[in-house]
């Protein structure tokens, strides 16, 4: 009979690495299906009756949900990245500049893709709480998630960026609940 032998350890990073990539795949994937399932329902409804009718509210959520999907998955691409490389004694401005060239401009290519889909959803969230009345505000609106959205790809945790992140789901899901009583 042979000793129970110790299980081998565990490569803490590689773990994580794995978990983002789940994390990454899967709210891609949610997102991406939250927002076609929006776009079909919306071209057999129209955008005006999604926005005024209450019986179409839980609809008019899809689109929020869909930038929390998003942004989730931006949050986990840039903790993969931070993992993956190791931190450079270099300013904010130029290291934002570097990861956004790292992997031959791929990551920077995903970075913006992924931002694009939260300012999208962030338009569409907004305008459907103002009954699209004040589409300059939306626009607004998803101008300012888009720049969150990348900033936060492109820059390493830290407080101030958490505080960011913080507020823009605060804005995301107050939209929602908006939504859902006026």
């Amino acid at each position: 009979m042979t000793p129970d032998a110790a299980p081998p350890p565990i490569d803490r990073e590689r773990a994580l690495i794995d978990v983002a990539r789940v994390i990454v795949a899967s709210a891609l994937t949610i997102g991406s299906v939250l927002l076609t399932a929006f776009g079909f329902v919306e071209r057999v409804v129209g955008i005006e009756r999604i926005a005024s009718e209450r019986r179409f509210a839980l609809l008019a959520l899809m689109p929020g949900a869909a930038a929390l999907a998003f942004l989730a998955s931006g949050r986990a691409l840039g903790a993969l990245y931070d993992i993956s490389v190791p931190p450079r004694d270099i300013g904010t401005l130029r290291r934002a500049l570097l990861r956004f060239t790292d992997v031959s401009g791929a990551y920077g290519l995903f970075a913006v893709v992924i931002s694009t889909l939260v300012a999208v959803a962030a338009f569409i969230a907004v305008a459907l709480v103002l009954n699209l009345d004040l589409l300059p505000l939306a626009f607004l609106a998803s101008a300012c998630a888009f720049c969150v959205a990348l900033s936060g790809m492109l820059m390493r945790y830290n407080a101030r960026r958490r505080f960011i992140d913080l507020i823009l789901v605060i804005c995301i899901v107050l939209t929602m609940v908006l939504d859902q009583f006026f």
